[in-house]
């Protein structure tokens, strides 16, 4: 997997929003709209909430994959559009991987433990 820097707005965007950005190639203020509106049809007062943030990779097509616990730089996969979520400690952090690179503002997350994976179905 390669890397390439990703931050694509001025504002104060966390990793939540700026994965689906990138996933889903859409705009700041659609990705926190819609993110905020979920978690308040969901019952949560933030859209960060992996309960919030996996309806919404689900409502858009994406699957989560069981995977056997790994550090983000042993992961292998095919090519793709993903979306990983991974921690360190009580540090947790979401970006995407699409077709072997990794998006993100920095590439803090190599040697952070997998905790979830989810993959674009076609």
């Amino acid at each position: 997997m390669k890397f390439q820097v990703y931050n694509p707005v001025k504002q104060n965007c966390d990793c939540v929003i700026r994965t689906f950005m990138k996933l889903l190639d859409k705009t700041y203020v659609s990705v926190k709209e819609e993110l905020i509106s979920l978690a308040s049809n969901l019952g949560y007062e933030s859209y960060q909430e992996q309960e919030v943030f996996e309806k919404y990779f689900e409502k858009n097509g994406f699957t989560k994959i069981e995977e056997d616990p790994a550090i983000v730089n042993d992961l292998s996969f095919d090519s793709g559009s993903y979306g990983i979520l991974c921690a360190r400690g009580d540090d947790y952090h979401l970006f995407p991987v699409i077709d072997h690179t990794a998006y993100d503002k920095n590439d803090r997350f190599w040697t952070m433990d997998v905790v979830s994976l989810y993959r674009l179905e076609k």
